[in-house]
């Protein structure tokens, strides 16, 4: 597989060149129309959560947030609230929220480290591995079947420092299934778990989590929205894209680039100064590839709310060690990167989003165009409605 990728990194650098020396990218085969339904509809909103969320994997945690026995942290899901916790023997266990005994919210950390999990209500508590320990006063409570009332278990998965969930107790989870073999060598390539989670941040917005998720697929609004940030270093409306059918890869470039136009060459170690790798991992995920770092962003909706989401960005970098840094200089230079990443999101990104979302409340906002330029776009809305239809 390494000279697979090396071959689609190959004809990705090429093409690329070609399209900023023509002034083209890759395209779809026709502008496609769109309605604000996309984006107000409850009864779609609700099929998303279910038919999508409930029903293959998807990021929620880089595997170093767990990184010790016992070490947990909390998630809002689309269908559940979830704990994720490290067990004992390495392994990563995923479990409803929720004590058994009356419903009360087990855990109102967002992380942290417990060898017992203790109910506010009435102390009931559970082990790690989320079996039934403790009923408070069981000599007047009654007898019933201890084993059948442990924490509610949800499908996860480790793969590629990544900790993967299927947000329905009654499903499993295949990962590498899901990715398929060209994703799962790609993200095998980049080393992720090799790499420590930097500060991950968690945002809620007023947005429909497409909106959301359209917005960081977009090469084509770099230097409109972004002059005096991104659009200053990397090129707009250039993308080279493989398309692996759930998934896909593409690459864009920074203007560093432009030295090798007309020139015939093949990837090397060295490109990735000049260029971002790109990952849509179906459903909701984009994974970027840059020259120190690599930063994933999650978008998920907040239960069947066609207006609310939950976008989480990391970024992965190399650890202290690795780095060859002092903690000091690493510490500083993962804390400048992440106040540039925030100017950019609150300044630049979320006013536009979050207004596409409010525009888009007038009834009479007209039929939409998706440009033929928008290629992963039209990707991304091609496996959402593969999957709508899959589980109807």
């Amino acid at each position: 597989m390494t000279r697979d990728l090396q071959g689609i990194r190959d004809r990705a650098l090429r093409k690329l060149l070609t399209h900023l020396d023509d002034s083209v990218t890759d395209q779809w085969a026709e502008i496609e129309r769109f309605e604000r339904d996309d984006y107000q509809d409850p009864a779609l909103a609700e099929a998303e959560r279910d038919r999508i969320f409930g029903e293959v994997p998807f990021i929620v945690a880089h595997s170093s947030e767990i990184e010790g026995a016992n070490t947990f942290v909390t998630v809002e899901l689309p269908r559940n609230k979830a704990i994720v916790i490290r067990q004992k023997d390495g392994s990563v266990k995923a479990f409803v929220n929720a004590c058994r005994h009356r419903g009360a919210e087990l855990v109102t950390q967002e992380s942290g480290k417990c060898r017992i999990f203790s109910c506010p209500y009435h102390r009931w508590s559970y082990d790690p591995s989320g079996e039934l320990r403790t009923v408070t006063l069981d000599n007047t409570f009654g007898d019933f079947d201890r084993s059948r009332f442990g924490l509610v278990e949800l499908p996860v998965e480790e793969r590629h420092g990544f900790v993967w969930i299927v947000d329905n107790a009654q499903r499993g989870i295949d990962v590498a299934e899901w990715l398929g073999t060209e994703m799962d060598a790609i993200l095998a390539s980049f080393e992720i778990d090799s790499l420590v989670s930097v500060d991950p941040h968690t945002y809620r917005r007023p947005t429909n989590w497409k909106i959301l998720q359209d917005g960081f697929l977009d090469n084509y609004h770099v230097k409109y929205a972004h002059p005096n940030t991104a659009g200053k270093m990397l090129h707009t409306n250039a993308v080279a894209l493989e398309d692996f059918g759930r998934h896909f890869w593409f690459l864009t470039s920074r203007k560093s680039i432009d030295r090798f136009i007309g020139q015939d060459i093949s990837w090397t170690s060295s490109m990735i100064e000049h260029t971002i790798e790109s990952c849509f991992l179906a459903p909701n995920t984009m994974l970027l590839r840059h020259a120190t770092h690599i930063e994933l962003l999650t978008f998920r909706p907040v239960g069947a709310s066609p207006d609310e989401a939950i976008m989480q960005m990391r970024v992965m970098a190399p650890t202290v060690e690795d780095s060859g840094l002092t903690e000091e200089r690493w510490a500083n230079r993962w804390r400048k990167n992440w106040e540039i990443l925030i100017a950019i999101l609150h300044d630049e990104d979320f006013p536009i989003l979050d207004g596409s979302q409010r525009a888009l409340t007038s009834l009479d906002a007209g039929t939409m165009l998706l440009g033929r330029n928008e290629l992963a776009s039209h990707l991304f809305r091609r496996e959402i409605r593969r999957l709508l239809a899959a589980g109807a």
